[in-house]
């Protein structure tokens, strides 16, 4: 937040005039916590006044930061609070189409043109992040098995016979060094 802050130098502010800074909003959405663990945290500064007079009230609302903590899981009961339990529900595994009747059902949401749009494309982006997700185990999987295969004695030549490419071999035999 302190950056997205400090980010605002020749564009919304020049030279000294802090009197024109923007307050910076920031919000994270941490998702697999445990089955009791939904909250929402706010993070901001805060003043405490501990001696005199406060002759000049800075403005200290620049920053503000919200945590969602979602629980994972499948059988969840439903969050007591209703912005976590529509997260919880969007961002689950369940197909858009269950979604889309969920956010209509449950949460009153009329489903626009745009509303659906963008669920495609955020149902895209999970099931993208979980494919390279699922790629990158399965690269680490591989270079696992070329380094034990590379401590156990085995030849270039052998490792390249069960399908394992140069670069690979390359990149497993350096780990091992």
């Amino acid at each position: 937040m302190a950056r997205m802050v400090s980010a605002q130098k020749q564009t919304e502010f020049y030279h000294s005039d802090y009197d024109n800074l923007k307050r910076v909003r920031s919000i994270w959405i941490c998702m697999g916590n445990g089955k009791d663990a939904d909250s929402i945290e706010e993070i901001s500064l805060s003043r405490n006044t501990v001696f005199g007079k406060i002759e000049n009230p800075y403005q200290i609302d620049l920053m503000q930061g919200i945590i969602i903590n979602l629980r994972s899981g499948e059988h969840l009961k439903d969050s007591q609070n209703t912005l976590v339990s529509m997260l919880e529900k969007l961002l689950s595994q369940m197909d858009v189409e269950e979604k889309k009747r969920i956010l209509a059902e449950e949460f009153g949401m009329v489903m626009t043109a745009e509303l659906e749009g963008r669920m495609k494309t955020m149902c895209n982006l999970s099931e993208n992040i979980e494919a390279r997700g699922i790629e990158k185990g399965i690269e680490k999987e591989r270079a696992d098995a070329i380094g034990r295969m590379i401590k156990a004695g085995a030849t270039k030549k052998q490792i390249a016979s069960y399908g394992y490419t140069n670069e690979e071999f390359e990149a497993a035999r350096k780990l091992c060094m």
